[in-house]
């Protein structure tokens, strides 16, 4: 079943690729890939696409070429691909910190990744048992011998993410640089979602209400509060990295 998360990633590479900070023919690795992150690539146009997944024939990946690689520690030398991206993978790795510092590694120009927020109106969430700590039906649906933390079988803990953290994890990544980072957050209930299937549960509402009814709520809290959104995006910009002034010059160093 495609998540909700999949609008959100394909609409990213569409601006990206209009706005010209990606060229369909650059080099491009797409972490936790499966058929779906494969379609959306050749939809949107990119020509140069490598493939992996921490389990690369599990069922939630689909029929996909890619190439089985642990994402905390994959083989290739810096620098090996212009962007490195990555869609609802990151929260199944049991260190996503070192995960995502090797998609940074890799990349020349840009990391892409999207995932869920850690908001508080998603704490909430999680405190009133709509949204779960840790993902249970990818395993299911894999009879329990993957789909979970890194392919296995056990379901994985949701990490979910926030600004902040994201900009200190490339702070501490590439300590002489300043990175810019753009963020992107929505709210995307869509009738496919866990949580959306246990709240349409707990109301005692039909298909045709919950779809009528989360419909409305997208559209109400994407106006009013969409930074507070469950999907979450980064888009960090190694590639207009700049040296902190300290590192150009012994005399700012000493200034701090």
């Amino acid at each position: 079943m495609e998540e909700p998360s999949a609008a959100t990633f394909t609409k990213l590479l569409r601006r990206l690729i209009g706005d010209g900070t990606i060229r369909t023919d650059d080099s491009v690795l797409v972490q936790f890939a499966g058929s779906f992150d494969e379609a959306v690539c050749a939809e949107v146009g990119l020509t140069n696409c490598s493939f992996s997944n921490i389990a690369p024939h599990s069922r939630s990946t689909g029929q996909t070429s890619a190439v089985k690689f642990d994402a905390h520690r994959m083989p290739q030398p810096p620098g090996s691909f212009d962007h490195v991206m990555g869609h609802s993978g990151l929260h199944h790795c049991s260190r996503p910190h070192e995960a995502l510092h090797e998609m940074y590694r890799l990349a020349r120009k840009t990391v892409i990744f999207v995932e869920n927020q850690d908001s508080l109106m998603m704490r909430a969430a999680t405190r009133a048992g709509v949204v779960t700590w840790h993902e249970l039906v990818a395993v299911i649906d894999a009879e329990y011998k993957s789909g979970g933390v890194d392919g296995t079988g056990v379901p994985n803990f949701v990490y979910r993410w926030t600004r902040r953290e994201v900009r200190k994890a490339v702070a501490s990544f590439d300590p002489a640089y300043d990175v810019p980072i753009e963020f992107h957050c929505e709210w995307n209930l869509g009738s496919g979602r866990v949580a959306t299937r246990l709240l349409q549960r707990k109301l005692h509402l039909s298909d045709e209400q919950a779809q009528q009814g989360f419909g409305w709520a997208y559209r109400v809290l994407n106006a009013a509060i969409p930074w507070q959104g469950n999907i979450f995006a980064a888009i960090i910009r190694k590639g207009l990295a700049k040296l902190h002034p300290w590192m150009e010059s012994p005399t700012e160093m000493k200034r701090v």
